[in-house]
């Protein structure tokens, strides 16, 4: 009997081995800079360093447009393919925790709005091979909705930080959840409203580069 509980332990922890995943094993590295065209590729150079929303833009119909991102995401989970089975570490990344920060880390107010706040993406990222480098991604989403600028003016502040957290699901079933990755948003009044043409015919409109336009 005594041997049978040993071999049951044993059997036990070694599933267990084979199946866990690392910590960190699914990461934000940078915000994507959109070319000419709206696209972004994974593994490409351009990116922001900060972003910028120009409180004072509406579109045609006077809403006021969401802040997106564009999230380029890493994956260090190392393949696990047998020969008999697929990969099981290739990760579905579907989900952002955003939590909406002052410059000091401190959480504000927005008067009943939730803060922290769940929104969807989408992004399957494969997996790498033992020592290799990280494969990328990229994961679109709307960082702060439309109906959350007039809490952040009424603070006075004019940056806040985004505490980004991708959330997602490998093919065997295990959860991974980023580290933090604070995403710094300078909130401007004007700063932006120079663009000559019709602004809805450009991606991202009222944010970050979106005066390039004028080009």
């Amino acid at each position: 009997m005594r041997r049978i509980i040993l071999m049951a332990m044993v059997l036990a922890v070694t599933v267990a081995g084979c199946n866990r995943f690392p910590d960190n094993g699914l990461q934000i590295s940078a915000n994507l800079l959109p070319d000419d065209s709206c696209f972004v590729e994974p593994d490409q150079e351009a990116r922001l360093l900060r972003g910028l929303w120009d409180t004072s833009f509406r579109t045609a119909g006077g809403g006021i447009p969401d802040y997106g991102i564009a999230l380029q995401l890493q994956s260090y989970l190392v393949s696990n393919a047998l020969e008999f089975q697929g990969d099981q570490s290739n990760i579905q990344v579907d989900n952002y925790d955003i939590t909406i920060l002052l410059a000091d880390g401190s959480k504000p107010d927005l008067g009943g709005l939730t803060n922290p706040y769940r929104v969807t993406t989408s992004a399957v990222i494969g997996s790498t091979e033992a020592g290799g480098d990280p494969i990328p991604g990229v994961g679109f989403a709307t960082g702060i909705p439309g109906e959350y600028q007039d809490a952040l003016v009424a603070l006075g502040f004019d940056e806040v930080l985004l505490s980004i957290r991708a959330g997602g699901t490998t093919f065997g079933g295990f959860s991974q959840r980023s580290a933090p990755f604070l995403w710094p948003v300078v909130l401007c009044a004007g700063c932006l409203d120079n663009c000559e043409a019709d602004p809805v015919n450009f991606c991202l409109p009222g944010q970050d580069v979106w005066a390039y336009c004028t080009l």
